[in-house]
This record gives C-alpha cells, sequence and structure tokens, in this order.
C-alpha cells in the first residue's frame, strides 16, 4: 500500500507541466510524509531525478556565478527553512556561531526570521542573509545558488518539506563542488536533503538506526546535540519529601503526554502523587484542551497543578526546585533531559524505544512500575540514584558540550575522517516503528499547513489512508 502511493505521488511530481509546479507537489508530498509517521522517511531518487530533469533551467544562473570569479570563500554557512524566537533549530545555530570551531561561519535564513531571532543570528561572524518572502521556487533556488557558491561548507538546517533548498544544494554540489552536511534535526520523520548530503550529522541512537531504514548509514556521522551546560558538574540536589514543600515536576508540549502505545503518564502521574505524597507541577500540559488530562484533574486535581508555558528563567526556577523530574512520555521531552540532570535536579523517566538522545537515558526505567518504585526508593535512600547521576554527568558534557559537537561537525567535514558511532551506552534498542504505531492509532491523519495542498496527491493519500486503516481493522478482528 505505502510502495504503490509513494510510487503514484512521485510520478505525479515527476510529470507536472513545470518547474514551479513539481516544486510545489514535491513540497507537498514531503509535508505529507513529515506529518504524517507513514514508514517513508526519504525520496532521495525523487530528489535526484527532478536535478536530472530541471538543472538545465539554472544553466545560465551558474554559468555567471562561475564567470563572476568572486574570491570570498565562507567556510561555514548554516542554512535555516525558518528561524523562531523559540524552537530547537535556531537555538542550535545561535550557539554554534558561537563557538570557537564553527566561528568563521555566515547564516543563511531561505523563508521567515522573527525580530529577536534575527538580532542573534546576525552576530555570526560572516553575518546574516535572509531571502525576500514568497519567492517563486526558481528565484527562491537562483538567490540560493548565488551564497551556495560563495561557501566551502553547506549545513543544512532545513524544514523537512524544504525541496527547494535541497534542490539548490545538490545543484551547488554538482557545479561549484560545494560540500553538503545534513543536520538531522527532526531524525524521527521524513526529510528532503539526505540525497545531496556529503554527510548527514545524526544527533541520536534513534536517528542512528533509521539511517539503514533510510539508506544513509553510509555516510552517516554522530555529532549530537549541542547544550547549555553549566561550566562545572553541579552538586545533585537531596529529596525534598515535605508534602508542603516538595514537589514533582515534569515538561513538555501538551501532545507529548498524549496515552499511546500502552503508555499513560496521566495515570503515572497519579500513582506517583498517591505513593509519594508529593504533587506534581507539569509545565506546558493543558487540562483544558487535551481531554487525556479531564478525568485525573477531576480525581486529584489539588496534586495537579499546571503551570502553562513560562518564560525561560521562570521554567528553570520551578524545574531546579523540584524533588525530582519525569521526563514526557510516551514521546520524550528530548535534551530538556539532559540539561535538567545538568542542573543537579534528580530525573527519572521510562525507556520507551523513542529514546537514545543522551547518555542520561540510562537513568530512566524500564516501565511505568518500574519508574514509580524508583522515584519512591529515591525518596527513600537517595544516595544510590545521587552516585548513579554524578557518573553520568560526564557522558552528558561528552555528548552535549558545545564545543566538542562543534569540532565534530569540522571533523565530518574532513574528506578523510572517520565516521563517528553515539559515544555512550545505550540502555535499550530503539523502536523505529514507535512513531508509526502512534499514527496508526490516530482517528485521523495530519492535514499539511505549509504547503499548498495538491488534489491529486491528496486523493491518493486518502485512498492510501483508507485502505490501511481497513487492512488493521481486519487484522485486529482477525486476531480477536
Amino acid at each position: 500500500m505505502l510502495n504503490t502511493f509513494i510510487a503514484r505521488a512521485e510520478a505525479m511530481v515527476r510529470n507536472s507541466t513545470s518547474f514551479e509546479q513539481a516544486m510545489r507537489r514535491a513540497r507537498f508530498l514531503g509535508e505529507l510524509c513529515w506529518k504524517n509517521s507513514i514508514g517513508c522517511y526519504q525520496l532521495m531518487q525523487l530528489e535526484n531525478d527532478l536535478l536530472d530533469q530541471y538543472a538545465p533551467l539554472f544553466h545560465e544562473t551558474t554559468r555567471q556565478l562561475e564567470q563572476a570569479n568572486d574570491t570570498t570563500s565562507i567556510p561555514f554557512l548554516h542554512v535555516l527553512t525558518k528561524a523562531y524566537d523559540t524552537g530547537g533549530h535556531t537555538r542550535v545555530v545561535e550557539r554554534f556561531i558561537s563557538s570557537q570551531a564553527l566561528n568563521e561561519s555566515a547564516v543563511l535564513v531561505t523563508e521567515k526570521v522573527q525580530t529577536n531571532t534575527q538580532q542573534r543570528l546576525a552576530q555570526a561572524k560572516h553575518g546574516l542573509h535572509c531571502l525576500p518572502a514568497k519567492l517563486e521556487a526558481r528565484k527562491k533556488i537562483e538567490h540560493l545558488l548565488m551564497h551556495f557558491a560563495r561557501a566551502q561548507t553547506v549545513v543544512l538546517h532545513i524544514h523537512p518539506n524544504d525541496i527547494e533548498t535541497a534542490f539548490a544544494a545538490g545543484l551547488a554540489k554538482r557545479i561549484f563542488g560545494t560540500q553538503v552536511l545534513f543536520y538531522n534535526h527532526a531524525d524521527h520523520v521524513f526529510s528532503y536533503g539526505y540525497a545531496c548530503a556529503d554527510k548527514t550529522l545524526e544527533l541520536s541512537y534513534f536517528g542512528w538506526t533509521l539511517t539503514q531504514e533510510r539508506g544513509v548509514d553510509k555516510k552517516a556521522h554522530f555529532v549530537g546535540i549541542p547544550l547549555k551546560l553549566p561550566k562545572a558538574n553541579t552538586e545533585i540536589k537531596g529529596p525534598t519529601q515535605s508534602s508542603s514543600s516538595g514537589y514533582l515536576a515534569t515538561s513538555g508540549s501538551p501532545y507529548k503526554f498524549k496515552p499511546s502505545q500502552g503508555y499513560s503518564f496521566p495515570e503515572v502521574a497519579r500513582q506517583l502523587t498517591q505513593a509519594t505524597g508529593l504533587n506534581m507541577v507539569l509545565v506546558g500540559p493543558s487540562p483544558k484542551r487535551d481531554w487525556w488530562w479531564w478525568l485525573p484533574r477531576l480525581q486529584f486535581g489539588q496534586h495537579l497543578h499546571f503551570t502553562g508555558k513560562l518564560q525561560h528563567q521562570a521554567y528553570l526556577d520551578c524545574i531546579s526546585q523540584a524533588s525530582a523530574y519525569i521526563d514526557s512520555f510516551p514521546m520524550t521531552g528530548g535534551t530538556s533531559f539532559s540539561e535538567i540532570l545538568c542542573q543537579g535536579v534528580p530525573c527519572f523517566g521510562i525507556l520507551t524505544g523513542a529514546h537514545g538522545y543522551s547518555p542520561a537515558d540510562q537513568l530512566k526505567s524500564s516501565d511505568a512500575n518500574s519508574l514509580v518504585q524508583d522515584v519512591v526508593n529515591y525518596l527513600k535512600a537517595p544516595d544510590i540514584v545521587q552516585q548513579r547521576m554524578k557518573q553520568i554527568q560526564p557522558e552528558v558534557v561528552h555528548a552535549h558540550d558545545l564545543e566538542i559537537v562543534a569540532e565534530r561537525i569540522v571533523s565530518a567535514a574532513r574528506s578523510d575522517s572517520a565516521l563517528l558511532t553515539p559515544p555512550w551506552h545505550n540502555p535499550i534498542p530503539v523502536n523505529t516503528r514507535f512513531y508509526e504505531k502512534i499514527w496508526q492509532s490516530q482517528f485521523f491523519f495530519s492535514v499539511p499547513v505549509h504547503s499548498r495542498p495538491d488534489v491529486s496527491i491528496s486523493l491518493h493519500f486518502l485512498r492510501f489512508w483508507i485502505t490501511q486503516k481497513l487492512a488493521r481493522k481486519i487484522s485486529e478482528t482477525a486476531a480477536h
């Protein structure tokens, strides 16, 4: 079913009547695969086919750039699709341009940048460049080529559906010999950019394991996620067991707590408050909008305190004063778990299969019952957990320290560098089908909001979705 849908959708992109239509369709298809975990993680052949088919459109542009003979060369050009005041992509680039190893950098934003972020990114040594808004695909690619022609290494931090930037990077690689590194921010979903990449810069065991299914394991190079860490190991705080002053804390986007695949954070929150006598403070989840909190809030309202979103300093203050921090699940909170560990706060969580982003995972429990018991044991006898945290802190620093991560990228840019693997022990194997199973359990699919809809591809996707839903229903009925 999946292969049939992908083959038909790719054929529609290839058979478009114009370059603009091909890019629109490819962008829409990319977002469908990005927002819906259908099991398609890359379309490298389509990327290459589009490049072969439409590269002649840019012969005049590339010829003019070659004749210009601009001797100015930028060692590293970081390329973002959109730069927000909040969000992982932007923070990572801000940190990289402040590092010593990647000091010789420029930043290029292809679609949109918010004001505060624009000021921070403009601190790059070789400046910030923002493309004009709402360019047609051909014009956008011509602008991109002008910048890519002057860069020794282009580091892509793009949105998964940004086919135009992936196309331009592939063309610059062919014509100008520009090196392309793909920083795999959204390593658990589909993305364009794999075909043009000389190396994919991996962040986790999850993404590392998926590289084989993506067909890019021969050029995967682990670099990790740069975090803002204390300059020295922070003393691990002891528990505050008084119900009047101590509390458990968690944080994350609301959807990360939605029960699925046998995991229910609201149920575990109930068990934790009962077993420990401590209240739980939840930063991020919405008790009004998210139905999975309605019943727990009615039953244990006085023990569950929802703060909503907090400013960064207020968030740090809230988490740092907690007796213990519980990572979100079924979907992990990602790097926040490591950052909180390095602040000295005891951290707990569950190894759901969607893990592998930090050595801090070694502190997590195998299941919900073990998690509750581990928290209870810690509150009674904290020494063992505190000692384990002290042992893991140096591993977290080695995995996430800004300069170490930046040096790994510089190493990846060298043609003779050996490919690096994640440098810590993964407690249990990841489950690369985790997000697919969550998607299959949803009532409806996610509709693209960043791409212009294409009716033909939409109809084929709807047929695929209905077919796989029926097949799953028949399978479940037969099993019972």
